[in-house]
């Protein structure tokens, strides 16, 4: 039997670099196919009704925006228990409280993953709109390369597609 994981993006793709993990998370599944004992989840903005999607799964890698000080595109890689038992006031992601209180639930349970990275994406700009501003949307690369580290960690080697499909930005203006 194979360990389940998951890679998640979570993120409200109308809200410019809060979308990032959606991005990136689609960036990836174009060019890249997994074995069976991954799953690619997209998230949104669903917060604490990801619970059947992560039940059974050991580890989760989730990809979202962090709004905590720094510069626009910087990366930060946070393992689970860096980011679980932060206190309420301290909010890092708009999706925190919800995901976190499911994560933090199914601890207390027993349930749901034991492994949990959070690879953050700190925005420059969270008001409306659809695009990604410059140096977030540059973390692509070095966001994708960090996850395929992360899984290889686990022995896991996903296999490039080639060549790699079209991604599904299906937000954003065809042009884009």
């Amino acid at each position: 039997m194979s360990i389940k994981g998951a890679i998640i993006g979570i993120g409200n793709v109308l809200q410019k670099d809060d979308g990032i993990g959606i991005k990136i998370l689609n960036h990836i599944d174009a060019h890249f196919r997994f074995p069976e004992s991954v799953e690619l989840i997209d998230g949104g903005t669903c917060g604490a009704t990801l619970n059947t999607a992560i039940v059974d799964k050991q580890w989760l890698i989730i990809i979202d925006a962090l709004n905590v000080p720094g510069d626009p595109g910087e990366v930060r890689v946070l393992a689970g228990e860096l980011f679980i038992h932060r206190p309420a006031q301290t909010k890092m992601s708009p999706h925190q409280v919800g995901f976190l209180d499911l994560i933090q639930l199914m601890r207390f349970e027993g349930t749901g993953p034991e492994e949990l990275e959070l690879i953050g994406i700190i925005p420059e700009d969270l008001t409306n709109g659809p695009d990604i501003t410059a140096p977030v949307d540059a973390t692509i690369g070095p966001v994708t390369q960090k996850v395929l580290e992360l899984l290889n960690n686990r022995g896991i080697v996903p296999e490039k597609r080639d060549p790699p499909l079209k991604p599904d930005f299906w937000w954003l203006p065809a042009s884009a």
